[in-house]
């Protein structure tokens, strides 16, 4: 989106600084964080996404991120492992290759130690109607803010839309069922937003998933 040189690799999040994805390598210079990637990427190449803003507009990309970062996204976590067949499917991609007597317990363990994350977060504290009546106001309030334009401020991209998509996207496209997914899927307007930054600026990403895919399919 900022017209930056990168090359986008598949990681592990225990190969993170921060025990989680993303992160980058910039010369050298290793940050984790989406938060502070962006701002090092500001600070260091230049605000080339969110510099024409207004104050107004900046504070309610700020919420906009918040609300789906530190809502919406938690309500992902919760399908993908409380939910059993959420977690059916993404054990199966996490422990794949892993030796059959480790199977035995190991997934549940870690299992276990993400629900006490979630119920530590706020998230987990929750009933399962509960989770996901929080998660579609999420998205109900997200379509709301969409407007005929092709990105949240106008026609040209921010950082906001960004980090946007990289809650919104993933929901909608991930194996992971529930209402909220469900939600995301039967917006129209939504899903337009989606696929239009994702067709015209994460292509190369989709590619490296695949492979990744692909390659982890051979290993089994």
């Amino acid at each position: 989106m900022a017209g930056l040189s990168y090359e986008p690799v598949y990681g592990e999040p225990g190969d993170a600084p921060k025990g989680k994805v993303p992160w980058i390598d910039d010369d050298g210079h290793i940050l984790a964080d989406s938060n502070f990637i962006i701002g090092y990427l500001k600070d260091t190449y230049g605000d080339r996404l969110d510099s024409r803003l207004s104050g107004k507009e900046q504070a309610l990309g700020h919420a906009i991120k918040r609300m789906l970062e530190e809502s919406l996204y938690f309500v992902s976590s919760y399908s993908k492992w409380v939910e059993d067949e959420g977690f059916a499917t993404y054990s199966a991609e996490l422990f794949a290759g892993m030796p059959e007597e480790q199977l035995r317990y190991v997934p549940e363990m870690v299992r276990k130690r993400a629900i006490e994350k979630l119920s530590v977060q706020g998230i987990g504290r929750h009933n399962r109607d509960e989770v996901y009546e929080i998660g579609l106001r999420d998205v109900a309030s997200f379509e709301e803010l969409l407007t005929d334009a092709n990105f949240l401020f106008a026609d040209q991209p921010t950082s906001f839309d960004a980090s946007a998509f990289g809650v919104v996207g993933n929901l909608r496209d991930g194996p992971f069922p529930s209402p909220v997914r469900d939600a995301l899927q039967k917006s129209p307007k939504i899903s337009a937003y989606i696929d239009r930054i994702r067709n015209t600026y994460f292509g190369d990403i989709l590619e490296a998933q695949v492979c990744h895919i692909t390659s982890s399919s051979k290993r089994r």
